[in-house]
């Protein structure tokens, strides 16, 4: 994960992660957008599985524990709030 932008409003992170690798379950302390750019990754959350395409785009509540798996070698911008804290912490 690497900051690209920030300002007073929103910082964009992005997301680059090879096949088979996956994010520990994790929270934002803001909204989160998550635009994928390429690749295919699943996202658990709310005790669904969504799958994340090039092209596709999903926004998760703030403090909705999730977790990502990759499928294939994967990359997204994160758009969360300035002061927004990404939270590995939690089980």
């Amino acid at each position: 994960m690497e900051e690209i932008e920030k300002n007073d409003h929103y910082k964009i992170i992005a997301v680059t992660l090879p096949a088979g690798a996956s994010m520990p379950k994790h929270r934002a302390t803001s909204d989160a957008y998550i635009i994928v750019e390429s690749g295919n990754a699943l996202l658990i959350f709310k005790n669904e599985t969504c799958e994340l395409g090039a092209g596709s785009n999903m926004s998760i509540p703030s403090h909705e524990p999730h977790i990502l798996k990759v499928i294939s070698d994967f990359k997204a911008l994160v758009v969360l709030a300035a002061d927004a804290i990404i939270d590995f912490s939690i089980q």
